[in-house]
């Protein structure tokens, strides 16, 4: 038996497609920032391409847990140059508001469907985007004092 609408499925689907593009951006990131030597800073990025991994599979396992289907859609590649720091941080930064936005919307549609696992599920990984704004946010400000790629050597030299 499926414990959850096809609407609330799907859209589930499609944030696991959302935290796996986050992922690879993530990556795409870290590999930015090491080809410009600045590998304490590609470090973050590591880090924010596993957690973002992680929540993909925490949507995963909520779909599993409910008997209902898995469809991964596409996921889009990612091929981007950023003319300086801000320009990296501030997209990070809008990341991670469409993503909790995303989650949101989901939160509402498991209210609409009366399904508490599901919106129990989203508050939590709402909370858990507290965490993603502190950290992109921290990154933006940083960046913002260090907007140069020269002077990010400075930042990345201090251990990111």
């Amino acid at each position: 038996m499926v414990l959850i609408n096809e609407s609330l499925r799907g859209a589930i689907c499609e944030q696991i497609s959302h935290e796996l593009y986050n992922a690879n951006l993530y990556l795409y990131m870290c590999a930015f920032l090491k080809n410009k030597g600045l590998d304490n800073l590609a470090k973050h990025f590591e880090g924010q391409h596993e957690e973002e991994t992680g929540h993909a599979k925490e949507f995963l396992n909520l779909l599993t847990d409910l008997n209902a289907d898995v469809i991964i859609p596409e996921i889009d590649g990612i091929q981007m140059l950023f003319d300086n720091i801000l320009d990296l941080a501030n997209t990070y930064l809008v990341r991670e508001i469409l993503t909790t936005t995303s989650i949101d919307e989901i939160k509402k549609l498991a209210i609409l469907d009366n399904n508490p696992v599901v919106e129990e599920k989203m508050r939590e990984m709402i909370a858990k985007q507290q965490k993603e704004y502190e950290e992109a946010t921290t990154f933006l400000d940083r960046a913002t004092l260090m907007p140069e790629w020269w002077q990010c050597a400075l930042w990345d030299a201090a251990g990111g």
